[in-house]
């Protein structure tokens, strides 16, 4: 396992670096690696903090409790083809614990940083918003379910209609500026297209 240092210790680094110590000399007098010293470093003059925003928190994850795997045991027998997620969200209801890890990308300091970013260098009308929705009609036809270790995922009454949709919108403080519906998946080529097409155009 690797070894953690504390907060104070990191800073420890950082006041020895200004005060001319050279990275060598700063790992001998803190008993630690040139390295690790490196490493601190790195991140002060990348984030101008110590603690690295993109370290995932230590620890193991969460354990279902004896009777969470039990509601979970027969959510799997009655919904064999359910997604993963419909099963999660099911379970969280049934129990009331929030299963969903956090998204590691929600880091208040880096979005504070980025508004203040867009409040300083743009004019609310030069904002454009786009993003990609799509709506699955083949929800009946999934090939592959859920079921107990050593058994089949069975599901009778299976039936094969639609086909996949993708949205793409682009949004301005004045409304919808641009849109188009396709039938299947977004390639980077047509979002690319799209881009040029309608959002740049309207700019």
């Amino acid at each position: 396992m690797a070894r953690a240092f504390s907060e104070d210790l990191k800073w420890r680094i950082i006041y020895l670096h200004h005060d001319g110590y050279s990275r060598i000399k700063i790992a001998r007098l803190l008993h630690i690696s040139k390295r690790t010293v490196d490493n601190i470093l790195q991140i002060y003059v990348q984030w101008g903090t110590v603690i690295n925003l993109w370290q995932k928190p230590p620890g193991r994850h969460k354990t279902l409790t004896q009777n969470e795997m039990k509601i979970l045991r027969e959510l799997i027998k009655d919904k064999v083809d359910w997604y993963l997620d419909e099963l999660v969200g099911e379970l969280e209801q049934q129990t009331g614990k929030l299963l969903h890890q956090v998204a590691y990308e929600r880091n208040e300091l880096l979005r504070s940083t980025f508004i203040a970013k867009v409040g300083r260098d743009y004019k609310p009308e030069q904002l454009i918003f786009m993003d990609e929705a799509s709506k699955d009609e083949r929800t009946l036809s999934r090939g592959y379910g859920y079921s107990l270790k050593n058994t089949f995922a069975i599901k009778k009454n299976v039936f094969v209609c639609g086909v996949r949709y993708t949205i793409l919108p682009a949004f301005s403080l004045q409304g919808i500026i641009a849109v188009d519906i396709m039938e299947g998946s977004c390639t980077k080529e047509i979002f690319k297209n799209f881009v040029i097409s309608n959002v740049i155009r309207y700019r």
